[in-house]
């Protein structure tokens, strides 16, 4: 079950997105108004480009609120290995956790021979 602050912060990104969605029908409405012209494809990229920067600040914003707003991972084995708070990071800058990094890097895929 999500908590408050996790509730907020999905709502945060389903707004962003709809703004972002928004914008990108506007943005290929007049591209189309323009006849798909090559002197608009410019005008039309950086309005796809605006939207989706909008878009991941909204995001980021959002998660530093999360991470202000502090969320423990619950019933852990124990206060020497529960890391406390969890910070969701930045998607721009980090992305998303790559699989080597789930369990420190000691997960595998599978049993090893």
């Amino acid at each position: 079950m999500a908590t408050a602050a996790e509730f907020t912060f999905v709502s945060a990104i389903r707004s962003a997105e709809g703004v972002r969605q928004i914008a990108k029908t506007a943005a290929f409405n007049t591209f189309a108004a323009a006849s798909f012209s090559a002197a608009a494809l410019a005008t039309y990229a950086a309005a796809l480009t605006a939207a989706d920067v909008a878009y991941i600040t909204s995001v980021n914003s959002a998660g530093n609120t999360l991470s202000l707003a502090g969320y423990t991972i619950p019933n852990g084995p124990g206060a020497a290995t529960n890391p406390g708070n969890v910070n969701p990071g930045g998607i721009a800058t980090d992305g998303v956790s790559s699989v080597s990094t789930i369990g420190n890097g000691t997960a595998t895929l599978g049993a090893q021979i």
